[in-house]
């Protein structure tokens, strides 16, 4: 399982902003990570909607964290990010059991799911606060 680019900057901006515990400009994080401004621009946007960031225009305007860093779960940005946690077609919601010969006795699906809720799991235990310590 390889997370998307998007989802990398999102953490990483997090970061960023959590290091620096103040706003930054979005150039100023574009810069930072070599990376286009209107691709941060839709990750932050994403990040505003969901209430980890806060956004302010204007000429003193910027970006920062509109949670503490301990109230940010590294799972939570991670299920926000990714647009598809199905890690086989048939784990798709919108899939019908006629996508797979084996479906619907078929175990894989079940096995795969448990291990993708481990994964969560354990990434709900770790918050933005314990990436920055």
């Amino acid at each position: 399982m390889q997370l998307m680019h998007s989802t990398d900057i999102a953490l990483r901006t997090l970061i960023y902003l959590g290091q620096k515990q103040d706003s930054a400009t979005i150039q100023e994080v574009a810069d930072a990570f070599g990376i286009a401004k209107t691709h941060l621009m839709k990750v932050v946007m994403t990040l505003v909607a969901a209430n980890l960031l806060s956004s302010e225009r204007g000429r003193n305007g910027g970006i920062r964290l509109a949670l503490d860093a301990k109230q940010i779960s590294v799972g939570e940005v991670i299920r926000l990010m990714e647009t598809n946690l199905a890690l086989v077609v048939c784990m798709k919601e919108d899939v019908g059991n006629d996508i797979c010969p084996l479906l619907p006795r078929c175990r894989l699906k079940k096995v795969l799911s448990k291990a993708q809720d481990a994964f969560f799991s354990s990434l709900n235990q770790s918050t933005l606060a314990d990436i920055l310590n």
